[in-house]
């Protein structure tokens, strides 16, 4: 009885956590779509580029929530970010101009610096 109270407990416990994970906005397509509103305003992307840029967002983030299921060591799940984003990075030099690809660094280094507030 007591292994039954306990598992009990424990699934209780992971459903909470999941509900709380949602309720702070970590629903991936959420994120997606913050991030896409972002960029679109700070960047002042075209429909065109929109378009271009969220199916890059969406697949970066499908590859981190996977990384993050993996149970992987954190200095290796950070060095396979740091390749996705560096990826994306260079998907986006085809699609961004170079006055929009130099603001978007800059908004990335601010993002790793803990810098202005996402939205």
């Amino acid at each position: 009885m007591k292994k039954i109270s306990t598992i009990f407990a424990f699934v209780v416990a992971m459903m909470a956590f999941s509900t709380q994970i949602h309720a702070q906005g970590m629903d991936p397509q959420a994120m997606v779509q913050r991030q896409v509103d972002r960029m679109t305003t700070e960047l002042s992307l075209s429909k065109d580029q929109v378009a271009k840029v969220e199916p890059l967002v969406a697949a970066r983030m499908k590859k981190m929530m996977e990384l993050r299921e993996q149970g992987m060591e954190r200095e290796e799940m950070m060095a396979e970010m740091k390749k996705a984003n560096d990826a994306q990075a260079e998907q986006f030099k085809a699609i961004l101009t170079p006055e929009q690809l130099e603001k978007y660094k800059t908004m990335q280094s601010q993002t790793r610096q803990g810098g202005p507030p996402r939205e």
